[in-house]
C-alpha cells in the first residue's frame, strides 16, 4: 500500500500500539492505583503529553496541554478569550467544526451570527486588511487551508492581529507534527488541534491546545474539575482553583486509552526532529507537484515552499472516481467534493518512488478505462 492520507488519519506506530497495551496492562494490574503509581502515572499524563507537543510548536511546556477534542478546545478558547464585544473573522472555506463552534458561541451570547461573523479569503493581504478595519476583536484561522494545502504566514498574521487588538486563535489541525511553529516567539494568543492527523494518535484521539503565557491568569470560560490544581481535585470547593498555565482549560477526566498513544507519537516526532520532518515533507510534496504538473494535472497548492503545508491538492472533474480507482490499486489519497484529490506524503513512510508511482498511476487512470459512476467517496 502507498498511504497518502496521513493528513486525515495517521498510521499506527509501534510506539502508539505499545503505549495503549501498556496502559491496558496498568489498568488491569494497578486498577485505581494507576493514577499515582507505576512508571507512567495517569494523573499527570495530559501535562506530560503537552510537554512533548510543546517541542513541536515552539512553546514552553506549561502553555500546552493534551485534552479534549478539536471542537471542544475551540469552544473553550472562545469562551475564555473572546469578549463578545466585537466581530469574529473566519476564513471563507473554514472547516465545518470551526464554523459550527463559532456560531454556537455567538448564539449562546445572544449575538446575531449574520451580524457578528464575517468570512475572508485565505490570503495574508485580505486578512490584514480585515484586521485594519478595527471591527474585529477575535479571529479563528487555519494554519493550513485543508482543501488546498495553502500554509498561511502565521507570524505575519499574528503580528497584524496584535497591532489591531484582535485575539487570534490558530487551528493547527493540518500543520502540527509536520510543520515547525514558534508560537511563543511569534506571540500567538492561542491554538488548538486534533491528535489523529499528522500526530497519528489514532481515530478520535485526544486533541490539544496552546495558551500564551499572557493569558495564563484568565479564568476558564468553561470550567471542569480537571482544570483544578492537582492538590485541589478533591477539596470540594465551591470555586475552581485553576491549575497553572494551559492545564486550567481541561474539563473532565482524561481519556487515558486515547491519550497514551498521543504521548508516544509526539515523542517520536519530536525526537526525529520537526525541522527534519519539514524539510523531507517539502521535498516529497515538491516532487508530487512537479510530477503532477508534468502529467498535465492542475495543482491548486502553492509551489512556493513557504506557502505549502504537508499535502498537495489536485483539481480534476472526476476526482471522486479517480480516488476510488487509486484505492483499488492500493494507493490511498482522499477526495474532497466536488473536484479535489489530496495527497499527503509522510517522511516516515513515504518514498520518492511512492510519489512517482502514484502520479504515473493517476495519469494512466485519467486516460481512461477504470472510471465508474458510483457515489463520491468522502472518508
Amino acid at each position: 500500500m502507498i498511504y497518502l492520507d496521513g493528513n486525515s488519519l495517521g498510521l499506527c506506530t509501534e510506539e502508539a500500539q505499545k503505549a495503549v497495551l501498556r496502559t491496558l496492562a496498568e489498568w488491569r494490574e494497578l486498577a485505581i492505583h494507576g493514577w499515582t503509581e507505576g512508571t507512567h502515572p495517569w494523573l499527570f499524563l495530559a501535562e506530560r503529553t503537552g510537554a512533548q507537543l510543546a517541542r513541536l510548536i515552539g512553546a514552553q511546556a506549561q502553555s500546552v496541554v493534551a485534552t479534549g477534542s478539536i471542537t471542544v478546545n475551540l469552544h473553550q478558547l472562545l469562551a475564555t478569550l473572546y469578549d463578545g464585544k466585537g466581530m469574529v473573522l473566519i476564513e471563507q472555506g473554514a472547516f465545518p467544526t470551526d464554523r459550527y463552534a463559532i456560531q454556537s458561541q455567538l448564539r449562546l451570547r445572544g449575538l446575531s451570527v449574520g451580524e457578528v461573523l464575517e468570512a475572508v479569503i485565505a490570503d495574508e493581504e485580505s486578512i490584514e486588511a480585515a484586521f485594519a478595519t478595527r471591527k474585529f476583536s477575535c479571529a479563528v484561522l487555519p494554519s493550513v487551508v485543508y482543501t488546498t494545502g495553502r500554509l498561511l504566514d502565521i507570524p505575519r498574521l499574528t503580528s497584524a492581529a496584535l497591532r489591531n487588538d484582535v485575539v487570534l486563535l490558530w487551528d493547527l489541525a493540518h500543520s502540527i507534527g509536520i510543520v515547525p511553529h514558534q508560537l511563543d516567539a511569534w506571540g500567538c494568543d492561542a491554538a488548538f488541534w486534533c491528535g489523529y492527523k499528522w500526530l497519528a494518535a489514532g481515530p478520535g484521539s485526544v486533541g490539544g491546545l496552546y495558551l500564551n503565557p499572557r493569558h495564563h491568569d484568565k479564568t476558564p470560560g468553561i470550567q471542569g474539575w480537571f482544570g483544578s490544581r492537582k492538590d485541589a481535585l478533591f477539596t470540594n470547593d465551591d470555586t475552581l482553583q485553576p491549575a497553572d498555565g494551559a492545564a486550567r482549560l481541561q474539563l473532565g477526566t482524561p481519556h487515558l486509552l486515547s491519550l497514551a498513544p498521543l504521548e508516544a507519537t509526539a515523542k517520536v516526532l519530536a525526537e526525529y526532529g520537526i525541522e527534519r520532518l519539514r524539510a523531507e515533507s517539502l521535498a516529497l510534496t515538491r516532487l508530487l507537484s512537479t510530477e503532477a504538473e508534468n502529467a498535465g494535472f492542475v495543482v491548486v497548492t502553492p509551489r512556493e515552499d513557504a506557502q505549502r503545508g504537508g499535502h498537495i491538492t489536485i483539481q480534476h472533474p472526476k476526482a471522486a472516481v479517480l480516488c476510488r480507482a487509486l484505492r483499488r490499486h492500493n494507493v490511498i489519497p482522499d477526495h474532497r467534493p466536488p473536484d479535489l484529490i489530496r495527497f499527503a506524503p509522510h517522511p516516515l513512510y513515504t518514498s520518492e518512488d511512492d510519489c512517482q508511482k502514484t502520479i504515473a498511476l493517476l495519469a494512466a487512470l485519467a486516460r481512461g478505462e477504470e472510471f465508474d459512476d458510483g457515489p463520491a467517496l468522502v472518508p
